[in-house]
């Protein structure tokens, strides 16, 4: 993580996103631009969060871990996220694992400011219950979907998401670094069901699959094959 120290940049995404008509001075002058570079952790699991984080560029995922041991990807974060909300009200440790898709700024505002000053803010407070209702939501939608709709689907979503920026721009051609173990852990299934549905992307042109790398070779293919699971 790299804190930026540019005043103007934090007034202009407080600004875009009308953070700044919610928050007194005071509180603006309080507020931290982090930048995490694309696969670095923003959050890990068992950590006690010092950040209320507003997403304010890129792209982040989000994953829990369960009690056997496996991930499941539960969402991806576009602008404007706040991550580190559920943590407020309680001394909680994290239990998702957060990181950056792309490079990704973030406000930050240390909680313990939060706690101070905003917990007492209607506007501040609308916000965060928004924030928490649309996740509550969301991921009982993802639960329901992911029981039913097919790997390939998920796959096909999943690999769109993570090549993609937050206005779901193509951002990469290839993964270079996601093994299909973690794909497998990641979307709750088998690591050889995986390769069979790669492999079958493959044959259909969609994809180039080595040990190492997965290519996307056609885009408008797999987005064609994506839902929006993880949205």
């Amino acid at each position: 993580m790299k804190e930026i120290g540019d005043r103007k940049q934090i007034a202009e995404y407080l600004s875009r996103f009308d953070l700044a008509a919610l928050l007194d001075k005071a509180v603006i002058d309080q507020f931290e631009l982090h930048r995490f570079e694309r696969g670095e952790d923003i959050f890990t699991i068992d950590e006690r969060p010092e950040y209320l984080y507003f997403l304010v560029k890129g792209k982040v995922k989000v994953s829990i871990l369960l009690r056997n041991g496996n991930r499941v990807l539960l969402r991806f974060c576009v602008p404007l996220s706040l991550l580190g909300d559920l943590e407020i009200a309680n001394d909680f440790a994290v239990k998702t694992s957060v990181s950056a898709v792309s490079e990704s700024e973030l406000l930050a505002l240390r909680l313990s400011r939060v706690r101070e000053n905003l917990m007492s803010n209607p506007a501040v407070l609308r916000l965060i219950i928004r924030e928490l209702s649309f996740k509550l939501y969301h991921n009982a939608v993802v639960k329901t979907l992911t029981s039913s709709a097919p790997l390939k689907t998920r796959i096909a979503t999943y690999l769109l998401l993570m090549t993609s920026d937050e206005r779901n721009e193509r951002m990469l051609d290839e993964l270079e670094t996601e093994s299909q173990a973690e794909i497998a852990e990641l979307l709750g299934a088998s690591y050889r069901h995986v390769n069979r549905v790669l492999n079958e992307l493959g044959r259909e042109g969609i994809l180039r699959v080595s040990r190492s790398q997965i290519k996307i070779v056609d885009f408008d293919k797999l987005k064609n094959l994506a839902s929006d699971l993880y949205g």
